[in-house]
This record gives C-alpha cells, structure tokens and sequence, in this order.
C-alpha cells in the first residue's frame, strides 16, 4: 500500500475534482450556447487534459510517483463526459495519460530535489510565483 501513495493520490484527485466542478460552475454563467462551446473548446479540450497533468506534476514534486493518478484523473473525468459533454472515449484515454505524465514529471523533479539533498546541498525553499512577487522583505534579490 505504500507503494500506491494513496493518501497523495487522493489529494491530488480531490484537487482536479474542484478543477472539474469550478470549470462546470463558471460555464452556468453563460447562456446556453456560449456555455456548450466554452465547456467544447476551452474545458474539455484544453483545460481538463493540462488540469490533469499540472496536478499531477506538483502533487507528485513532494511525493514521488503515483502510479493510481492517471487512472483517477479518467475516473473524475466519467461523470462529467456523461453529464456536460458528448461521449467521447478518446479524452478519458488523454486524462489518464496526461495525468500520468504529469506524475511523471513531478517524480522526476522530486529525483532531483532527493539528489540534491543527498549530495548535502540545501533544499531548496519553495515560494509561490504569487508571494515572491509581493515579497517586500526579501533582501536578496536587490544585491
């Protein structure tokens, strides 16, 4: 069980399930035609995919690889498909292989940070884009 990291997987699940439900709330804003083409073009062939794998890949810079998350990711995706779009089998296929490769990549920033610390370099400190860019006490970056 240790080896499937549920408890990161389910985190990173529940993350992209508010993705999911967030992007279906804002499309109830639109009126009904301007609602179906936004959930089309910008939900369901370009945000759901990339949610699946950015999730992915920041989960997993802490935890190491999560081999259940793909499989999650087209798991969350189902309701949805069923629900808000026409069915289409071939994006629950792109859910789970970008949500893989996400976690992929995140595993492989996590090799490299557990190197880092290996080799007894520091590890480095992680800040949002968000708090360094309003980071008024952080003297460095004016040396």
């Amino acid at each position: 069980m240790e080896k499937l990291k549920l408890k990161p997987t389910a985190e990173a699940s529940a993350i992209l399930l508010g993705f999911f439900i967030f992007g279906i709330g804002v499309s109830f804003l639109f009126d009904e035609e301007t609602a179906k083409l936004f959930r089309l073009v910008i939900l369901e062939w370009g945000s759901f995919p990339m949610l699946c794998a950015i999730t992915g890949g920041v989960v997993s810079m802490k935890n190491g690889f999560m081999p259940l998350y793909g499989i999650f990711s087209g798991i969350i995706f189902l309701p949805f498909m069923f629900l808000f779009f026409e069915t289409n089998w071939g994006l629950v296929v792109a859910c789970v292989l970008f949500g893989a490769l996400g976690s992929l990549f995140g595993h492989w920033l996590f090799l490299k940070e557990v190197k880092r610390i290996e080799e007894g370099k520091p590890e480095k400190r992680r800040k949002s884009i968000i708090f360094s860019m309003f980071d008024r006490y952080d003297t460095k970056k004016y040396k």
